[in-house]
């Protein structure tokens, strides 16, 4: 019988967390498959420790690990990752938009020989507005023009991974992690299912705009130099045009012509300047990067989690990625 691992991130989701955990029980419960449930709860504030106790005591398929803060969705589904023992293992939001009867989909792929199963939002309009969508068409445009690895648009982290996957995630050094990048980076055999995004039941989301952006400079940074690159060329291009011009101005002046040039000189000084700030920052991004994987601080603090007789934590220790 296979073990199936399904890892749910949860951030203020007291009211979704019994709904979701008792339909994928009642998908999985008539078909020969071993479920283990594992809730990041990552520093909710509201009573979603207690909830998730509450079930844990409830279905001894439910497990919970209490993060001591928000340490992001990222972070969350490492150690989703890093506790998990299943053949195959399962991402899903906490709030329903990913439905939990495509579970069965998924894991039919995965036993036709596939090691990645991605979703793909079939109407991705149906969540978010007008603005989270056009962001989110922007991000993965900007991802494939920039990025070395090609990544699958409208596919969150919604998806399945074999355990080979898992244990390569696992030991893997690297902090500041984009998983939809990374899963794509590994190779391996891989398979898209579509489905309709469905709507939010319970509350609102927490994965607002700034949000966003630092998951795609993230994403952009951790899988490109390409960036680097624009910025050099950019700097070649400025310096190529502001020689062209010189020739220009000796022979105005050689005819007696006067250049004057206050405004277009404010504005050309301010443009180098804004230029001068982006580059800048595009290095400050990557060296940012470097400044935070020399740390090796955890990615994550685990306050409390009713998983210890499931795993060796000594190992995480060790690695200083999760204490």
């Amino acid at each position: 019988m296979s073990l199936i691992t399904v890892i749910i991130p949860a951030y203020n989701e007291e009211k979704n967390i019994l709904l979701i955990a008792t339909r994928l029980i009642e998908v999985l419960e008539t078909r020969s498959y071993e479920l283990e449930l594992i809730f990041i709860n990552d520093g909710s504030k509201d009573n979603s420790e207690e909830v998730l106790k509450m079930l844990s005591n409830r279905f001894a398929n439910v497990y919970f690990i209490n993060f001591s803060r928000n340490f992001g969705q990222q972070n969350a589904l490492r150690a989703g990752y890093d506790y998990s023992t299943g053949d195959a293992v399962i991402c899903m939001d906490a709030d329903l938009q990913n439905p939990p009867e495509l579970v069965l989909e998924l894991i039919k792929k995965w036993e036709e020989g596939f090691d990645v199963v991605l979703c793909r939002r079939r109407k991705a309009k149906q969540h978010g507005g007008f603005l989270k969508e056009i962001t989110s068409k922007f991000f993965y445009r900007l991802l494939t023009i920039i990025s070395d690895t090609p990544i699958e648009h409208d596919s969150p982290d919604f998806r399945l991974i074999d355990r080979k996957l898992v244990n390569i995630i696992k030991n893997l050094p690297e902090n500041d992690i984009f998983l939809r990048g990374l899963i794509s980076w590994m190779g391996f055999q891989k398979t898209v299912v579509e489905y309709n995004h469905g709507l939010r039941i319970n509350g609102n989301t927490s994965y607002s705009l700034p949000k966003m952006i630092k998951l795609a400079t993230s994403g952009i940074t951790s899988f490109s130099v390409k960036p680097l690159h624009i910025a050099i060329y950019l700097g070649l291009f400025i310096s190529c045009l502001s020689l062209s011009y010189i020739p220009y101005v000796f022979v105005k002046f050689f005819y007696g012509h006067t250049i004057s040039g206050w405004a277009s000189l404010i504005v050309t000084v301010s443009f180098l300047g804004g230029l001068q700030l982006l580059i800048l920052g595009i290095i400050g991004l990557y060296l940012g990067k470097l400044f935070i994987q020399n740390k090796q601080r955890p990615e994550y603090i685990v306050k409390s989690t009713n998983m210890d007789n499931k795993i060796n934590l000594n190992f995480e220790l060790q690695k200083g990625r999760g204490i």
